[in-house]
């Protein structure tokens, strides 16, 4: 994905996921229990371990690439100066994160949305995990409830051991290894099946809506390209 064979890179892939969803948080009606295994059973997919590309971007454990978070960082620029659109403007239509005014992933959302960026997610059997919500108490959390860790503390894989290497469970992958980029499932930000066309589609489309640009942006991570901005403007 991010090195070796050219045919399996992509600059929509945004970072790696080390935690599982175990919830589907935009929904416009609030979070919703998911299990990528039961979807993919219920789609039909010959592989139920398969990892699976996504556009939640994922907050509790997570490896972003340098080159989206700096546009990222351009892109929160633009949006807070208010150049090119009033701050209160909805973006992404009908998710719940229109709603998380002082969140930082409110606007990685509207990036992802408006790219077609997908991260990559972890799927092993039970919600094993390379890293969880411990749950603290703070700003987010007021008490550490049983509900609340039922919905977001996940297993750990555990480490392998020294005389057997593979019984940790980290290549419980179809054939052993993580499927070549064009045969990952995708999921959009509300957790159903789709395509990185189809996604890429509803990007253009929403940003010809937004800032009237119908041409398709001609430059990687350069949002005054994205957004329609003057290169000689805000510089």
């Amino acid at each position: 994905m991010r090195y070796g064979d050219q045919r399996n890179k992509s600059a929509k892939l945004f970072g790696i996921s080390l935690y599982q969803q175990k919830n589907i948080e935009l929904k416009p009606d609030g979070r919703e229990p998911f299990n990528a295994r039961a979807l993919f059973s219920n789609a039909g997919l010959p592989h139920l371990s398969t990892p699976y590309l996504s556009q939640i971007p994922c907050s509790w454990g997570a490896v972003y690439f340098p080159e989206h978070w700096r546009e990222f960082h351009d892109y929160l620029s633009v949006r807070l100066s208010e150049y090119s659109m009033k701050i209160e403007q909805n973006i992404v239509p009908d998710v719940r994160s229109n709603n998380w005014t002082k969140s930082w992933k409110k606007y990685f959302v509207e990036l992802v949305y408006l790219r077609g960026y997908v991260m990559l997610y972890p799927n092993y059997p039970n919600f094993i995990s390379l890293s969880t919500n411990h749950l603290e108490v703070g700003s987010h959390v007021k008490e550490r409830s049983k509900e609340k860790q039922d919905l977001f503390l996940l297993p750990l894989m555990t480490l392998p051991d020294a005389h057997a290497p593979l019984s940790s469970g980290l290549l419980d992958l179809p054939d052993q290894t993580l499927p070549s980029w064009h045969r990952l499932p995708i999921l959009n930000l509300t957790g159903c099946l789709t395509t990185l066309e189809s996604m890429a589609g509803q990007g253009r489309l929403r940003r010809t809506e937004l800032v009237g640009c119908s041409n398709d942006p001609v430059h990687q991570y350069d949002v005054r390209d994205l957004m329609c901005i003057d290169s000689t403007i805000l510089t």
